[in-house]
């Protein structure tokens, strides 16, 4: 069911097209829905895409831009046309907050065509955002306030933003760049890239490598690593970072030229202390059982950007 009101005004597009594959001809028809919601401060949005693929950017307008693009493809234009109507677009006003998502209308009905979604969402900056991703992706830049992620078998890329971020994935791999906020992020099977990054990060991983280049401004960087590979990539001039390191059943590499100081080694543990050699400005703790641990110089000092 889909409700309009006052706060948002809809539009319909319904093509179809010819394309051709390496294979066969595919017929490809695709449903364009857009929605328009006024945004004021309090004004909260929330995405659940189904086997989608979400891009959220911002804008200066004081407005919530929705577009969504819904395609099937098979070779029978009739097949096409039926399994696209078998897929449906749902958007609710529940004071405040906006929600959106996708589903399929008779669930039990097995789709013979290719199905995609693609929501293209720009809003205010500072609106904060909720997105529910199974199998598909999300992909958000330049957001000011609040960001909350919730990915299954979905890629998630992050760029440019600032403020308290929540990210929970499993399988699918979290890509960061120019971080900075209040950061907890719980992964499984995933692989993360954070380059850039600033504040306070909470990181809990399994199955997974971590690749982390913090800048300056980092304060604190909590990691607690299960059966995962975890590199940390200190940034030049970045002495006045302390370290606590604890390995279990793996392997360590430390820096040359640096005062490490070693709190504890048996045959399965080893932990590490890294006091900083001018004023401290950050703290790092890692932990990592059964996966090895690198820490090492980045190659180059990171460009100087404004969030």
């Amino acid at each position: 069911m889909l409700r309009l009101t006052v706060l948002a005004l809809t539009t319909f597009l319904c093509t179809s097209v010819r394309a051709q594959t390496d294979n066969y001809l595919r017929e490809v028809v695709t449903k364009t829905i857009e929605d328009t919601y006024p945004y004021k401060p309090g004004s909260e949005l929330a995405v659940e895409g189904e086997k989608a693929e979400i891009f959220v950017e911002t804008w200066d307008e004081q407005k919530i831009s929705v577009k969504i693009v819904m395609t099937a493809r098979h070779p029978e234009l009739e097949q096409a046309e039926e399994d696209l109507k078998n897929l449906e677009y749902i958007s609710e006003v529940a004071g405040q907050k906006i929600f959106i998502k996708n589903k399929l209308i008779d669930k039990t009905k097995r789709s013979r065509s290719e199905l995609t979604v693609h929501y293209y969402i720009t809003l205010p900056e500072e609106c904060p955002v909720y997105l529910k991703s199974h199998f598909g992706g999300a992909t958000i830049s330049n957001l000011r306030n609040q960001l909350r992620i919730n990915g299954e078998f979905s890629a998630i890329n992050i760029d440019n933003v600032q403020g308290i971020l929540d990210i929970r994935s499993r399988f699918g791999d979290i890509t960061g760049e120019r971080i900075d906020g209040n950061v907890v992020i719980n992964s499984r099977r995933s692989d993360i890239n954070l380059y850039d990054i600033g504040g306070t990060f909470n990181i809990t991983a399994q199955y997974g490598e971590l690749k982390i280049s913090p800048n300056m401004s980092l304060r604190d960087l909590h990691i607690n690593a299960d059966k995962s590979d975890v590199y940390i990539y200190e940034p030049l001039g970045g002495e006045g970072l302390a370290y606590d390191l604890s390995m279990n059943n793996g392997e360590v590499k430390l820096p040359d030229g640096r005062k490490v100081i070693e709190m504890e080694r048996t045959a399965e543990v080893r932990r590490f202390a890294i006091r900083p050699s001018q004023e401290r400005i950050g703290t790092i703790t890692a932990s990592v059982s059964f996966g090895d641990l690198y820490l090492a110089k980045q190659t180059k000092e990171l460009e100087r950007r404004r969030f």
